[in-house]
């Protein structure tokens, strides 16, 4: 399936990818007389993707009319319990900053909440950073609460993937390293979505290519296969010695990220899960 969280005259709803178009829950729910969700943390959290699916494909086409002219995308969802990012899991972006690839363990951080966005929201450049960049991430999206997964059991406990761009006050960590949390923190410094594909849409994750484009140019691309820590071992790194709950993300490193300046429009492009974009805008400055 893939799934998204669409904004409507009546408020927020998910949308559901049909042959016709984007479907929302709402209506769903109103032809076949369910009650999923009714937002997209309550499918996660529920585990619902195989019924809703098999209610989807049970409903005739004509009988689910899909939502009229451009969608307008929402955050997929706003409060991850957890944002876990992957440094430097790409050759290509260790080079970017001037340093060796870890080889022991990836470099990680935590993100707060707070930095979340989505499709078309506005990347705000902050005052205390003269250097952002902007970098496309696969992101894993956590079905279940698990903890102490092995590798091979990931698949298990993986409610689906989506497009995801990662910001970072790169000038910040070339200062010292040890700021990392800080150059990741910054409101709207992570964009979700707009969609999250099941696994069962990707039948070779390995093979799916990640790229960077700013202003339409691409900045760098490679695919999973390149990764040093694919996400099924993220998945158990992450998960080991602390409970990963459902609807935590896990982005999974760049193959390479672009410097993004006042009015700059970033893409994500994740082949078989979505293509994300946001503009860059320059944060309006303090008042004394």
């Amino acid at each position: 399936m893939r799934l998204c969280t669409l904004r409507t005259e009546t408020g927020e709803d998910v949308g559901v990818s049909m042959p016709g178009g984007i479907t929302t829950l709402s209506v769903i729910n109103a032809t076949a007389g369910t009650l999923y969700g009714p937002t997209m943390m309550d499918i996660i959290l529920k585990g619902e993707t195989v019924a809703l699916a098999a209610t989807v494909a049970s409903l005739p086409g004509a009988g689910v009319p899909a939502a009229q002219g451009e969608p307008v995308f929402g955050p997929l969802y706003r409060h991850p319990p957890k944002l876990w990012g992957v440094g430097l899991n790409y050759m290509r972006h260790a080079d970017d900053l001037g340093v060796r690839q870890p080889t022991d363990a990836p470099g990680s951080y935590l993100r707060p909440a707070s930095t979340v966005i989505g499709y078309d929201d506005d990347i705000l450049l902050p005052s205390q950073s003269g250097r952002v960049t902007a970098e496309a991430e696969l992101g894993v999206v956590i079905g279940t609460t698990c903890r102490d997964v092995t590798p091979d059991n990931a698949p298990s406990v993986i409610f689906g993937y989506t497009s995801l761009l990662d910001m970072t006050a790169e000038d910040a960590i070339r200062v010292n390293p040890r700021h990392i949390p800080w150059a990741k923190a910054f409101d709207t410094f992570c964009s979700l979505g707009p969609w999250i594909v099941t696994p069962d849409e990707i039948p070779d994750l390995s093979s799916v290519r990640i790229s960077t484009v700013v202003n339409g140019q691409t900045i760098a691309s490679n695919r999973v296969s390149a990764m040093m820590y694919d996400p099924h071992w993220l998945v158990g790194y992450f998960s080991g010695g602390m409970a990963l709950e459902a609807g935590s993300v896990i982005a999974t490193g760049t193959p390479g990220a672009g410097v993004v300046q006042d009015g700059d429009v970033v893409e994500a492009l994740v082949e078989g899960v979505g293509a994300l974009r946001n503009r860059v805008r320059q944060a309006a400055a303090r008042t004394e």
